[in-house]
Parts: C-alpha cells; sequence; structure tokens
C-alpha cells in the first residue's frame, strides 16, 4: 500500500512542469565619443553635430543634452572642449520649452560659463565611479593657438576646477560648477624629449614651449558635493 502511494507521488511530481529559468536582459553600457567629428572611437557612440561620422547627432552646446542623468558608462572627448565658445550661456544657447522644469533649467544654465556647463552635463550623465577621458591642446604649444577656430586654451591645472574639494579649498566654491571629478593628468610630448633626464625634461615641460604637445586627463566622477 505504502509503495503504491509512493510510486503515485512520484508520477504525481514527475507529471509537473519544471519552472522556466528567466535569463536577465543584458543592457548594452552606453560609451559616448562627445564631438567625434570624422573619427568615432571605436566602441563608442560618436556624438556630434556635423562631420557625417555621428551616430547620434546633437548639438553639444545647446543645454541640456537630450542623454538621462547616470545613463552613460563612459565618456571620451579628444580635441573638442578647446572648442567651446568662451562665453556665458545665453537663451538661444537652451533648447526650448516652458514649464517648471524648464524654468529650473534656466536658473541653472543661463550665465554659466559654457565649459562650467559643458562638464557639468559630462558629470550628470555619467553613472557613479566611471571615468572620462580628455584629449586637449597644451597650453604652452603652437597645436593650441594655431588652429582659428579654437576658443578655449587648457593648462594641467585647469583641470582641478573640476574637483568640489579643491575649489572650496581655494575659497572657489562660489564658481557656478556643480561637478565633482578627480584623477589623473598627463601629457604627450615630441619622442627626442623622452631621451633627457627626468630634472632637466621637468624644467623643460614647465619652462619651454612646445615640448607638450597634448594634455590627456582621466577624471573620475566622485559622489556630488552635496553628498
Amino acid at each position: 500500500m505504502a509503495n503504491r502511494k509512493g510510486r503515485r507521488t512520484e508520477r504525481a511530481v514527475a507529471g509537473k512542469k519544471k519552472p522556466k529559468l528567466s535569463l536577465a536582459v543584458s543592457t548594452p553600457s552606453l560609451k559616448l565619443d562627445l564631438g567625434c567629428g570624422q573619427n568615432p572611437k571605436e566602441g563608442f557612440e560618436g556624438v556630434d553635430i556635423r562631420g557625417g561620422k555621428a551616430s547620434r547627432v546633437v548639438d553639444l552646446f545647446k543645454f541640456p543634452w537630450p542623454f538621462e542623468d547616470g545613463s552613460v558608462e563612459e565618456l571620451h572627448s579628444s580635441h573638442f572642449l578647446e572648442h567651446i565658445p568662451a562665453r556665458e550661456i545665453e537663451e538661444q544657447d537652451l533648447h526650448p520649452g516652458d514649464g517648471p522644469a524648464m524654468a529650473a533649467r534656466r536658473e541653472q544654465f543661463l550665465g554659466q560659463d559654457m565649459f562650467f556647463a559643458f562638464m557639468d552635463e559630462c558629470y550628470r550623465i555619467l553613472k557613479p565611479d566611471c571615468w572620462m577621458h580628455v584629449v586637449v591642446p597644451s597650453g604652452r604649444s603652437n597645436r593650441a593657438f594655431q588652429d582659428p577656430t579654437h576658443r578655449r586654451f587648457f593648462m594641467q591645472e585647469t583641470f582641478v576646477y573640476l574637483n568640489a574639494e579643491w575649489r572650496k579649498s581655494q575659497g572657489l566654491d562660489h564658481y557656478r560648477v556643480a561637478c565633482n571629478f578627480a584623477g589623473d593628468i598627463g601629457h604627450s610630448m615630441p619622442q627626442e624629449e623622452g631621451l633627457r633626464a627626468p630634472e632637466a625634461l621637468n624644467q623643460r615641460i614647465n619652462t619651454m614651449w612646445n615640448v607638450t604637445v597634448d594634455f590627456i586627463a582621466k577624471l573620475k566622477k566622485l559622489p556630488s558635493a552635496g553628498v
């Protein structure tokens, strides 16, 4: 009797359908090359308003950008930041719109330096602890000044203004910029310069023209200063 009952139980269990496993949908990470021009970085979606090679046609000098908060895994921008207009944001630089949200945007952006607005948008769309890679001409090189469309000039120290703790320590936390980045700032230089002794090279980098060619910044998104 017990054996027949046990067999019936086994058949009942065997007849039940096994639950299906649900596989998590893999969301591709979004990586953007801002101001990609004719050469989007491999593995990144190019963002630009001209050049014909961008997969996302966006005017990066109009605010706010059409990307969600914390939606981007990595940012790259090479030889674009020097083209940011050297002026404060005006009405013409804002996307049209009405309502409380747009009123708040106007208050945020109008009168803000456009470089700081650009970097604040980079900070906004990046995920926490993710990275932005920037290449700009060295401010101590012909390369920075030879192109008549360049509007900004960068030194290595320029990037510390993007760090909230440094701004506060220097009494500059009244600047209209909210982003909080930290990282490493390196440089490229002519090959022959690398053959010099470190002491001599360091002196040349800090005092001579055309020893550094580009500055290369690797910036990590830190928690906002309000956290």
